[in-house]
């Protein structure tokens, strides 16, 4: 790569001292130094308000060559702190700089966390947990004074308004659906489930977020999803436990009914394997890796479901980790967000490894196709003359 090619860089999210911390305690172990260099000298740049047209400074700044930022732009899109766009025509990269996770969103997440821990060890995975642990005041002593709230409309709110509310209130839980579409309805579980198994306390964003998420992704009715939620809480502290609730949601079956002219691709990921698989359950480990693209790589569930059957048809219906993860990426990077945009990409490899496929045999020598003066039997051979040419070979 010519260090005069085009590039922009644009930065999404704001660079926090929480961040930073983040970043050089979390991320830099995993990532190392020429990686964790170039991010710095991305973001910095792409923070001044003097653009740049291309890579010299980006050299010139990190310290590393063109080759060594190929490479180390690669493992910042895997920790998902950048992303990648090329404009052939303009014969211009457009590099997207993301903000780090905060500590307990790193160290809690699926696949980071475990790396770190593996990397750095547990007494320093432990360490970090209590630097960035939030500060939390035990209530256990405390009585609570609030005052009950009262309804201050009570008599100043006419029917009228009361319609123009309706009509213009947000839908239920837009709140919660501001990243992948949840196929679950938050007004009929929480109207379900009552405040002393799941208190108040319990139904924080993230909270709610993630039961949505799980019963999108394994294709769970909220009746059920209320009895796997009392199973999860504890009932002493009456905390949400957050393992014991994914692995029930992994361990449920989904009663997720299929209609006869329904898109395919709007199943419940689970369930869109589980057909694949003609009605078989599917494996613990699957049902993990499908809720990874969906939280960690935030994929729509339908882009997910492409994938899948993606994945079957190239690999002889296995389902592989370490492929699936690697095409998530790419799709990722290439900011694949509907059934649609998938299936044209997929056309598109097809046809890329077709054109790569005639090219390479037109490089062939003519030879190499002309079988006419290769016999096809092995009527001549003489068994004695081989053995004795041998002989002579080895001098014998």
């Amino acid at each position: 790569m010519d260090k005069e090619l085009a590039c922009k860089i644009e930065v999404q999210g704001i660079w926090t001292s929480e961040g930073y911390s983040a970043f050089q305690m979390l991320y830099v172990p995993l990532i190392g130094n020429e990686a964790a260099i170039l991010y710095h000298t991305l973001l910095s740049i792409a923070l001044r308000p003097k653009k740049i047209k291309n890579h010299r400074l980006i050299c010139e700044i990190s310290g590393l060559s063109m080759e060594a930022i190929e490479k180390h732009r690669v493992v910042l899109e895997q920790y998902l702190l950048l992303k990648t766009f090329y404009d052939a025509d303009k014969n211009c990269y457009l590099y997207e700089v993301f903000m780090p996770k905060l500590g307990n969103d790193f160290l809690r997440h699926e696949v980071f966390g475990r790396l770190y821990m593996k990397k750095m060890g547990e007494k320093v995975y432990q360490f970090n947990k209590l630097c960035f642990a939030k500060d939390y005041e035990d209530k256990s002593g405390y009585q609570d004074i609030t005052i009950p709230f009262v309804n201050v409309l009570k008599g100043q709110w006419a029917e009228k308004e009361e319609e123009s509310f309706r009509n213009m209130k947000p839908k239920q839980h837009e709140f919660y659906q501001n990243d992948i579409p949840l196929s679950f309805n938050f007004d009929r579980f929480l109207a379900g489930i009552t405040k002393t198994i799941f208190p108040e306390s319990q139904r924080s964003e993230q909270n709610l977020r993630l039961i949505g998420e799980l019963a999108t992704i394994h294709g769970i009715d909220e009746q059920d999803m209320i009895a796997i939620v009392n199973k999860a809480v504890d009932v002493k502290s009456g905390k949400l436990r957050i393992e014991l609730l994914k692995k029930l949601a992994r361990a449920s079956k989904s009663k997720f009914e299929v209609l006869e002219n329904q898109d395919p691709y709007r199943l419940p990921p689970v369930v869109f394997l589980q057909n694949k698989q003609h009605g078989v359950e599917v494996s613990r480990s699957d049902k993990f890796l499908i809720e990874t693209l969906i939280r960690d790589y935030r994929m729509q569930p339908e882009v997910v479901n492409v994938l899948i059957e993606y994945v079957l048809d190239t690999k002889n219906q296995q389902f592989p980790k370490a492929y699936v993860e690697k095409v998530a990426g790419t799709w990722v990077r290439l900011g694949i967000d509907t059934a649609e945009k998938a299936r044209k990409q997929i056309q598109k490899e097809q046809a890329n490894r077709k054109s790569f496929k005639a090219n390479k045999e037109k490089k062939l020598p003519s030879w190499y196709h002309d079988q006419s003066d290769i016999p096809n039997d092995t009527e001549d051979f003489n068994e004695e003359e081989m053995l004795e040419l041998q002989k002579r070979l080895r001098g014998e």
